[in-house]
């Protein structure tokens, strides 16, 4: 009896302990193998984001088969007679020519080199369409040991959120109010697949074009009625500071015009 006793025990003992680092070891494959499925899920959430991102400039070539995307994440590129997978790479701030009508981007990956330079020149597609952009891009596989200069035509995508009508809050951060206008506050519909505007100045009707590069804008060639308006009225006021508005920001329903001086108009979205 004893003997059963003193042979059973430490087979026990033995099989408890196999039995904790068969768990153990369970459990640090499984461990290691949920670190890797989140990396991985990590990464191609990462990738998904970078793709998806708004462009704020497109390209494609006049002759050859290549498209060009640049969003605020990265540089997207696809060359069929290379790769036609789109090809990702880095994005950074752009080289200014001296007459700044002239961006340079430069990127670089472990498979790839690209330069892309913007040119505000107007440039024909191959449907006879005219462009404000010539682009011309040298690409270079790490597996190649020359650059392929390709070119083509582009254009920047007006930001979306711009598309709405906008009412009059504040001019130079003074608040308006109907009562320093005609009828009712001044009002902006901009319609930003066409790049065009139209809307009340607070005495007159008028409509113009847009220009737009990231957060940079121009309101241009502003057309109005010529209703006499009242020596108060300060439609006058109105229109000169939307002239003068370079930069935009749209944030809280509301769309902040400025330039290097302060705010000029502030809107508020219409629901």
């Amino acid at each position: 009896m004893n003997y059963l006793k003193h042979t059973l025990l430490p087979l026990i003992f033995i099989t408890i302990i196999s039995c904790n680092q068969t768990k153990k070891d369970t459990t640090i494959t499984t461990t290691a193998t949920e670190k890797a499925v989140d990396s991985i899920v990590k990464k191609t959430a990462s990738a998904t984001q970078i793709h998806n991102a708004m462009p704020f400039f497109k390209a494609s070539g006049t002759t050859e088969d290549w498209t060009l995307q640049l969003t605020e994440d990265a540089i997207l590129f696809s060359y069929a007679s290379e790769n036609p997978e789109v090809i990702s790479f880095p994005i950074s701030n752009p080289i200014l020519a001296a007459d700044a009508n002239v961006k340079v981007y430069r990127a670089e990956t472990e498979s790839a080199q690209i330069k892309i330079q913007i040119s505000m020149t107007e440039c024909i597609d191959s449907k006879s369409k005219t462009h404000p952009y010539t682009v011309s891009i040298d690409y270079k596989p790490n597996t190649k040991t020359e650059f392929t200069l390709v070119k083509g035509c582009g254009e920047y995508i007006t930001d979306y959120r711009l598309h709405d009508i906008w009412v009059l809050e504040s001019i130079n951060d003074d608040i308006v109010t109907v009562e320093q206008f005609t009828k009712e506050l001044p009002n902006l519909e901009i319609n930003t697949s066409e790049n065009t505007f139209m809307g009340y100045a607070g005495c007159n009707t008028m409509r113009g074009s847009i220009f737009s590069e990231q957060s940079k804008i121009r309101f241009k060639e502003i057309i109005t009625t010529r209703k006499m308006c009242s020596p108060t009225n300060k439609e006058a006021q109105f229109i000169k500071e939307l002239e003068r508005s370079i930069q935009f920001k749209i944030e809280n329903r509301r769309l902040y015009l400025s330039n290097p001086d302060g705010n000029t108009l502030t809107f508020k979205k219409v629901d």
